[in-house]
């Protein structure tokens, strides 16, 4: 091969490999800045769709309730408070008489026969509850409560094979990891 179709070849070589570097070269970046946007989802209460004593109540008797609690969320939430109002009071129905002082309490006894004003929170009510108390989006969940009804002695005689209705409510925190 002749000296000058080498040259002719490394030149044309050398000059495609410019061109090549002069195309990308001649690429260019663009930037752009801007907003990115998110809208938070609102909170739907706790629902109590039951609570029942599953216990056989008797004067000085504590026993266990059952409630019963519905997540319409999308999210996962722990139960952090049960809270019985004691001016709502407790309704009886089937007793074999008039049963107007039910005797009946909710609440944490460990502080003396009526209990803790009708509220189980914190450590109390994670003891009650053995400590589940979580219920995940869009579930229902049943919890039973240790010791958290009790009849003390001032009752109507009437109350005897009563069925005992205590108005509760629930508040729960988020627990969305």
């Amino acid at each position: 091969m002749r000296k000058s179709v080498k040259r002719g070849i490394v030149v044309g070589i050398a000059l495609a490999v410019t061109v090549g570097t002069g195309a990308a070269w001649a690429a260019w970046t663009a930037y752009g800045t801007g907003n990115v946007y998110a809208k938070a989802d609102t909170v739907v209460p706790l629902e109590l769709v039951a609570a029942t004593a599953d216990a056989t109540l008797y004067p000085g008797a504590t026993g266990d309730a059952i409630i019963k609690v519905k997540n319409s969320n999308k999210f996962p939430v722990a139960v952090t408070n049960v809270t019985w109002k004691p001016s709502d009071g407790v309704r009886a129905t089937g007793g074999i008489g008039f049963c107007s002082n039910t005797g009946v309490y909710f609440g944490d006894f460990s502080t003396g026969p009526v209990g803790s004003n009708g509220m189980l929170a914190g450590a109390r009510l994670m003891a009650a509850a053995g400590g589940q108390l979580k219920i995940g989006g869009g579930e229902t969940v049943q919890f039973t409560l240790a010791n958290a009804v009790r009849m003390i002695n001032n009752v109507d005689n009437g109350c005897q094979g009563a069925t005992f209705s205590i108005p509760v409510s629930v508040i729960g925190s988020s627990e969305a990891s």
